[in-house]
């Protein structure tokens, strides 16, 4: 089983794919076909600017406003510490390189079955994204998380275990 968020979760799509005989399911959180630019990458990687402080700022929106300050923080802390350039090249990926929306409906379910779990308070990849994928899948089922964000996982670990187990437990029935 293959679980991936955000960057994972597009990357969880092309596994999808690409190699469904490896994996028993994929789950992809906030695994958006393609995202329009609502962001500047430009400032990412400059002299004059902290780019981690940056790219926590790019990102402190998509957590969910229920989120306890001690994960949000948390999660804003993790985005601000990569590298020079590293966060630039993952959103080039996110919006060029990894736009699979021409692809995405060629996923064989029965192959690899495939599980979309998305926050509702995310804009990058909106509830509604989520669905559009999913319905363009056959047999892809999508579940949306009230009251998470983007980061799930990192933002709120107890509320995201209540949608993730459930899952788990269908893939073990299987």
């Amino acid at each position: 089983i293959v679980i991936g968020c955000s960057i994972g979760g597009r990357i969880a799509l092309h596994l999808a794919l690409e190699h469904p005989e490896r994996f028993r399911a994929i789950i992809g959180l906030q695994a958006g076909a393609h995202v329009d630019p609502y962001y500047d990458l430009n400032f990412l990687h400059r002299p004059d600017v902290h780019g981690g402080e940056v790219a926590a700022a790019i990102v402190s929106g998509l957590v969910g406003p229920d989120a306890p300050d001690k994960e949000k923080w948390e999660t804003l802390w993790h985005y601000m510490q990569g590298g020079p350039g590293v966060f630039k090249g993952d959103l080039y990926f996110y919006k060029i390189d990894g736009d699979i929306r021409a692809r995405v409906a060629e996923i064989d379910t029965e192959r690899c079955p495939l599980f979309l779990l998305s926050g509702e308070y995310d804009y990058s990849c909106t509830p509604e994204e989520t669905l559009a994928v999913a319905s363009s899948i056959a047999g892809c089922e999508a579940t949306i998380m009230n009251g998470l964000g983007h980061f799930p996982m990192s933002e709120n670990p107890g509320e995201f275990l209540k949608h993730l187990l459930p899952v788990l437990e269908r893939v073990g029935g299987r």
